[in-house]
Order: C-alpha cells, then structure tokens, then sequence
C-alpha cells in the first residue's frame, strides 16, 4: 500500500519546485515517486512545463538570435554596399569566357545594362532582407522602415534604369 502523502511532502515538493528542479529529480529527493510528485504538484497548482528552469535558456536564445540577425543586418548592407561600389568604380571589370575554355577580363568604363540590372536586383534584396532583420529587433511593424528601405531600393532601381535608358539612347 502506498504511503499516504503528507503536508511535508507538499512543502517539499513546493520548495524545490520553486528552486527549478524537475519532477523526477524531486521525486529523488523526497524519495516518493515521480506520479505522486505530479499529484501534489497539480493539487498545489504547480506545473512541470518548463517555467523558471526554461526561462533563462529561453532568454540567452533570443540573445544569441538577436545578436546573429545584427551580424546578418550588417554583412547585406556590406553586400549591398559592395554591389554598388562595384557599379560605380571608375572602371567596370567582367569576365568573359572564350570558346577555348579560356576567361578574359573585359574592362569597360559602365557595367552593361544586364550587369548592371543584376547589381540592382542583389542591391535590392539585400536591403530588403537587412530591413526585415532590423525591423525584428525593433519590435514593431516595420512598416516604416520598410517603407524607407523599399523607396530606397525602387530609386536605386530607377536610377540603374534611367543609366540604361541614356546608355541606349547614346549607343552605349
């Protein structure tokens, strides 16, 4: 027969519920076992789903998690910023493949209009994904960064296209 469960055992079960541990290693301590733990508890109204043991975890993730989306904001606007700089060098290298097999570097002082359309596109997206990261972190809609971002991204886009347009319209 069991042994009945005493106003000691609730005490027990209620102090090292509060200092974190499981069912089962209080169900150790107390030397009862791990059903009649969850009987007291549940009389008590205390849970076993995570609570004060789960918290702290919890938090050093969303830390880590936050400090990766910041590492990952920063490296697309350094891609972003690449792109464009690569756009706007003085001089404009590509490589080509010859029907041998062989690469040449073509240098030209404007990127083609494909180019420079692909630059656009990556400039883009990066900036888009950076403002999504961003907006996360600030834990609210985003809609304005997003705005800000997005007519950021749709003049960068325009200004390549118009390059394309006088690019086409002078021969170039």
């Amino acid at each position: 027969m069991r042994e009945p469960i005493t106003d000691t055992d609730r005490e027990q079960v209620r102090r090292l519920h509060a200092d974190g541990l499981s069912r089962n290693a209080i169900a150790s301590k107390i030397e009862r076992s791990s059903s009649t733990v969850s009987k007291i508890a549940k009389d008590l109204g205390l849970a076993f789903t995570g609570g004060a043991r789960v918290a702290p975890a919890t938090a050093a993730r969303q830390e880590d998690l936050a400090a990766l989306r910041r590492d990952l904001t920063a490296r697309l606007y350094r891609r972003a910023a690449a792109n464009l700089d690569r756009v706007e060098s003085e001089s404009y290298v590509r490589v080509e493949l010859l029907p041998t097999g062989d690469t040449v570097d073509v240098v030209s002082d404007d990127p083609p209009a494909q180019d420079e359309r692909h630059h656009s596109q990556a400039i883009g997206a990066y900036l888009t994904s950076a403002a999504r990261l961003a907006e996360i972190d600030a834990g609210t809609s985003g809609h304005e960064v997003r705005s800000m971002l997005t007519d950021l991204a749709k003049g960068l886009r325009d200004a390549f296209a118009d390059d394309d347009v006088e690019g086409a319209a002078d021969g170039g």
